[in-house]
């Protein structure tokens, strides 16, 4: 995560479940647990390492409070998986007809790599641009229950 001067890695574990919940487990560059991030329809929490937990309606909601500024976890479940999460703005796709660029919600999301060359491949590097914040997401492994 990019943000004027600032820079913060971590390693995160996503597990989301379609429309019900989502929790993200957030890990030091050295591999500790940082944080977990969990929300549901009743509302989102997260609970650092030290045990301080910090509540709010909504998980936007919850990372402006922490963050100064939402992260963009509502499209997000959509957009990782290279598709739109409502109607684009804007949109570029490439010969296979995967997104390489895609404006939506007030962000700029850019794929720059995917599994391989097959249509139905899915994305392995994303950035998602919003003002000065910009988060690079790199998908190690990805393990989709349906």
């Amino acid at each position: 995560v990019t943000r004027a001067n600032e820079r913060v890695q971590a390693s995160i574990v996503w597990q989301h479940s379609a429309g019900a919940s989502d929790a993200i487990d957030v890990f030091s560059p050295v591999g500790g647990q940082m944080a977990r991030l969990s929300s549901s329809p009743d509302g989102a929490q997260l609970v650092t390492a030290e045990r301080e937990r910090v509540v709010a309606p909504t998980a936007e909601e919850l990372s402006a409070r922490l963050f100064g500024s939402p992260l963009p976890l509502t499209g997000m479940p959509d957009w990782v998986l290279g598709r739109a999460a409502g109607q684009p703005v804007s949109a570029q796709r490439d010969a296979v007809g995967r997104f390489e660029y895609l404006a939506e919600a007030g962000w700029v999301i850019r794929y720059l790599e995917y599994e391989n060359g097959d249509a139905a491949a899915l994305p392995r590097t994303m950035d998602f641009e919003r003002g000065d914040l910009r988060v690079r997401l790199r998908v190690d492994a990805w393990r989709i229950v349906e």
